[in-house]
């Protein structure tokens, strides 16, 4: 019997990588709730944070493969330059219209607190320690993508994932809208019951969507 994986075992277990860094990354806004006296308006600024991490390693995704089309023309790079500018200007627009949203119904007692954006690095993001699982996301995403650039152009490897950009900036944005629909409706609930109870079942659900839309991209 060979030992050596097939190239089926071998996407299966890359597969696994990015859901292993999502239940992972989760663990950490769990403890915050629990233990480090995290509310909604906390949690849902880690989860705004968020797409700002995934949104730079999309940028360079679309850089990487902007030769690597679905259909195999592909994009030239001076196109894909272009698309990864005008999605960071439209991407920066969509967190600031969010951030507003998010500022006027869960900020609560925070809005006497934060004044500025140099507060919110401050209190929030270093306070009530975001930086910790935002810097594990960043680290875990940057290495599912060295791992699909050297799949992709190292070994030659068909990737299970689109590499298309069009294909690219659809999903994140897909991704970006179900999450957020989810996340705001169940802070909301937390919010009107006024227990942690409801948060840590926000984060549950929002770990199962999460994991359900990255075996579906991958698909």
């Amino acid at each position: 019997m060979s030992i050596v994986p097939t190239a089926d075992q071998r996407e299966t277990r890359a597969g696994l990588l990015p859901v292993a860094i999502l239940i992972a990354s989760n663990l950490v806004p769990i403890a915050g709730i629990l233990w480090w006296d995290w509310d909604a308006f906390v949690l849902l600024s880690l989860y705004w944070l968020e797409t700002a991490v995934f949104g730079f390693w999309m940028i360079l995704r679309i850089l990487a493969f902007s030769q690597a089309g679905s259909t195999g023309a592909g994009r030239s790079l001076l196109s894909a330059v272009g698309l990864a500018g005008f999605f960071m200007v439209h991407a920066g627009i969509f967190m600031s219209a969010h951030m507003v949203f998010l500022w006027a119904l869960f900020s609560g007692a925070w809005k006497a607190q934060l004044h500025d954006a140099r507060d919110f690095i401050r209190l929030i993001v270093i306070g009530k320690g975001l930086w910790l699982p935002l810097l594990a996301l960043f680290v875990a995403r940057g290495a599912v993508f060295v791992n699909d650039v050297v799949n992709r152009f190292v070994f030659r490897r068909p990737q299970p994932q689109p590499t298309g950009t069009d294909a690219i900036v659809g999903g994140f944005y897909q991704r970006i809208m179900l999450m957020h629909v989810a996340i705001i409706g169940g802070g909301l609930v937390a919010m009107q019951i006024g227990s942690a109870a409801p948060l840590v079942v926000l984060v549950l659900l929002k770990t199962a969507l999460d994991i359900h839309l990255e075996r579906r991209r991958r698909r």
